[in-house]
């Protein structure tokens, strides 16, 4: 975007949505962080960036049961047609539509098959091998899971919450010391 004030409000969002998982707001993060998007698409409707965090933050509050309604369902999915009718076939919007099915559907198939097409273009994505991870979890293949969660601490090693995700996928393996060592 080329709107300043626009990209303020993008970023203030961000940092809300990247720290959800240390927070103890969670639920007052993500819709602080829905009210800021709202406010930059607002001030610039072909605001890409913008458009895929407002539709993973509609998912989570949606996912997590914070306002798990049809009307937010909605809303994550106008989010995301905006994302697709500025970028159809771009990484960020294969990995948004990921996310999507992930959060919204439970679609894990879908999910996945968005994943090999954002992992094309976007191959040093932390993200794309922390959803995989994670739907991995989810059916059960939580040595494939771990193996995907590593490869996103590789992929971004500053980012906290994946040394959690590996900590509480070694705890579900019953690898206890390697759970402990993650932690510590």
């Amino acid at each position: 975007t080329a709107d300043l004030i626009s990209y303020e409000l993008y970023l203030r969002a961000k940092n809300l949505l990247y720290d959800i998982s240390l927070s103890e707001r969670q639920k007052e993060d993500l819709f602080e962080a829905v009210q800021l998007l709202d406010e930059a698409v607002a001030r610039d409707p072909s605001f890409f960036d913008a458009y895929c965090q407002l539709a993973g933050a509609h998912d989570r509050i949606y996912f997590l049961g914070f306002d798990h309604t049809d009307a937010r369902l909605n809303l994550a999915q106008t989010a995301i047609q905006s994302v697709q009718r500025l970028r159809p076939e771009s990484g960020e919007t294969h990995l948004a539509l990921a996310q999507h099915y992930y959060y919204a559907y439970r679609d894990y198939d879908r999910a996945r098959q968005e994943l090999v097409l954002a992992r094309l273009t976007l191959p040093n994505e932390s993200r794309i091998a922390l959803l995989a991870g994670y739907i991995d979890r989810r059916q059960g293949h939580w040595l494939e899971a771990l193996e995907e969660i590593t490869r996103a601490l590789e992929l971004n090693p500053r980012d906290f919450s994946v040394l959690e995700q590996i900590a509480l996928t070694y705890e579900a393996l019953g690898r206890y010391k390697e759970m402990a060592a993650m932690l510590d």
